[in-house]
């Protein structure tokens, strides 16, 4: 029995393109200082790390299902952010770190629900989950309203670059099929 060969697809290529172009975008966004400011915070306007993590998830092996992923990573990163809003409102009028904690649970939970009612498959309702953790615990006070609402848009950013990419591919593919299908490398 031989062991199966290892090879670097053209989704892989297209996947490191379009987390290279969100890095690049984020890191030239940062080193010219554009920022968003919030009191002492300076947050992102586009999230390195949000930006390639929806390339890696959304990028698919054609210019459909990626818009379909894409969708349903915009969907899921909405109701998160938006259920983790609520959170931040209400947890901002509680001011009690035991009732956030409650609202955690609670939170995960209705983010579950309401991705699972939007329809998405439920691994990403899961990541929808991970999406509400994330605002409603990553930062403190008001901030964390700022940093979902920036999450969104390098979600969005990272969707737009990840439908370019793999739009620009299927159209090499189309004119130099012999160069741009199969195998890159073998490993």
């Amino acid at each position: 029995m031989q062991p199966e060969e290892v090879k670097v697809s053209w989704l892989d290529v297209r996947i490191a393109v379009a987390v290279m172009l969100c890095s690049l975008t984020a890191a030239m966004l940062n080193h010219f200082g554009i920022k968003f400011t919030f009191g002492e915070m300076k947050l992102e306007v586009i999230q390195k790390m949000t930006a390639c993590i929806a390339c890696l998830l959304c990028c698919q092996d054609n210019t459909k299902i990626s818009l379909k992923a894409g969708i349903n990573r915009l969907i899921i990163t909405a109701l998160g952010g938006i259920v983790g809003i609520a959170v931040i409102l209400i947890d901002g009028a509680l001011g009690n770190e035991w009732g956030l904690s409650v609202m955690v649970g609670a939170g995960v939970l209705l983010t579950l629900f309401l991705c699972k009612a939007a329809k998405v498959p439920y691994i990403n309702a899961r990541i929808g989950g991970v999406t509400f953790v994330l605002v409603s615990c990553t930062l403190s006070g008001n901030a964390r309203i700022c940093y979902a609402v920036f999450r969104l848009i390098s979600t969005c950013y990272g969707v737009l670059v990840v439908m370019l990419v793999t739009w620009v591919f299927s159209k090499a593919v189309r004119e130099k099929p012999d160069k741009c299908q199969g195998e890159v490398l073998k490993a």
